[in-house]
């Protein structure tokens, strides 16, 4: 991204943009990152986008950012008028029998104000998590962070619905992936940089950080 772009995106004084927001107005949101799906339906880059996700992980804790994990509830079922509630309850009980934990590279070291929030299968944009919209406004977050599998699935889903509830959203493009290639591209291209911001790990982190300092 060039400079000026990047300058722009992290303007403090800009409300519309991720670097108006401090530490303690912004959040993590890890999304959909089960053994599982790394392994079997993130694609050919799940396993990349999951390292960069437990770095920005490591770095949002070390700025005082909330960060949140956002799963599904693989203890429960799919709604009656979920659409293929058939084949998405075959796999809900593939992830109950091995991997629906969460990627251990996340899971681990777990503290610190971490907290997580599950959601109904079905249910793909992570606002339906019970509980999550709530915690969100009892701590004055506005700027969400999204990382997570898959990019044309949970975290387009909840994207979307963040921007309608009116948070600013930024996608991390190496810390998501898709099954598809060209998918994942698509929407990272066009998709989500329509509703949102879309920057690599290292571009959020730089401008961020010189945000700040500009405050």
């Amino acid at each position: 991204m060039a400079a000026e772009r990047l300058e722009a995106m992290f303007n403090p004084a800009d409300i519309t943009t991720p670097g108006h927001y401090g530490p303690s107005q912004t959040a993590l949101l890890l999304l959909d990152f089960h053994t599982m799906l790394v392994r079997k339906v993130g694609g050919p880059k799940a396993v990349a986008a999951l390292e960069t996700a437990a770095k920005v992980r490591a770095w949002a804790k070390s700025q005082g950012i909330q960060v949140i994990h956002c799963l599904i509830d693989f203890e429960d079922t799919p709604f009656p008028t979920c659409m293929g509630a058939d084949k998405l309850g075959q796999m809900v009980a593939m992830a109950k029998a091995d991997g629906g934990e969460e990627a251990i590279e996340l899971s681990e070291g777990g503290s610190d104000g971490e907290v997580t929030f599950t959601r109904k299968p079905g249910h793909v944009s992570a606002l339906k998590s019970p509980g999550l919209e709530d915690f969100l406004k009892q701590k004055g977050v506005t700027s969400l962070v999204l990382t997570g599998l898959s990019t044309s699935g949970c975290v387009m889903r909840t994207a979307v619905a963040a921007t309608d509830a009116e948070y600013v959203v930024t996608v991390i493009s190496d810390g998501c992936a898709d099954p598809a290639e060209d998918v994942h591209e698509v929407m990272v291209g066009k998709v989500l940089s329509s509703r949102g911001y879309v920057v690599t790990a290292a571009e959020f982190q730089e401008g961020f950080t010189k945000a700040q300092n500009r405050k």
